[in-house]
C-alpha cells in the first residue's frame, strides 16, 4: 500500500505542497488544506473532519520532534485523499512515534496511516477513503 500511494504521490501533478514552520500557530492552515483536499475528493462531512483531525494529529507529531519546515503534500484523487509529511529531525532519539491516544485517534479516523523514520526525517503518510467506496468493494 505503501509504495502505491508514494507513486501516486510523485506521479500526479495536482499535489499541494505546504512548508509548515514547526509551530502549532500553524496546524490551523495545515487542516485548512488537509479539509480543501477532502472536499476536492468528494468526502462526506465526518469523513473531511477525520482527516483534519488525523493531519492535525502527525503534523503536531513531527512538529515535537523537529525545529526545520515540515514539508506536508496532499492530494485529492476521486473519492480518496492521501496526505505526506516529512521534517528533519533534531537528533535520532527526538524522533517519536504516535503515544497510545493518537494511535487511537489516528486507527479511528483514517484507512491507512504510517509514521516512521527514514535516515534523518521522520515521515508520516495518511489515506483517507470515501465510506461510499469502501462499502462498494
Amino acid at each position: 500500500m505503501i509504495e502505491h500511494v508514494r507513486q501516486e504521490l510523485s506521479g500526479s501533478v495536482d499535489v499541494v505542497r505546504l512548508l509548515v514552520p514547526p509551530s502549532s500557530e500553524y496546524l490551523r492552515t495545515v487542516r485548512l488544506v488537509a479539509a480543501d483536499a477532502a472536499v476536492r475528493a468528494g468526502l462526506d462531512c465526518e469523513e473531511i473532519e477525520d482527516v483534519r483531525i488525523a493531519v492535525d494529529e502527525l503534523c503536531h507529531l513531527l512538529m515535537s520532534c523537529t525545529d526545520d519546515f515540515i514539508e506536508l503534500r496532499v492530494l485529492a484523487t476521486d473519492e480518496r485523499v492521501i496526505a505526506q509529511g516529512a521534517a528533519r529531525t533534531r537528533t535520532s532519539s527526538s524522533a517519536r512515534m504516535p503515544n497510545e491516544l493518537s494511535t487511537l485517534i489516528l486507527a479511528s479516523t483514517t484507512d491507512f496511516y504510517d509514521v516512521g523514520v527514514n535516515g534523518g526525517d521522520v515521515c508520516f503518510t495518511v489515506v483517507k477513503q470515501a465510506r461510499q467506496v469502501l462499502a462498494d468493494r
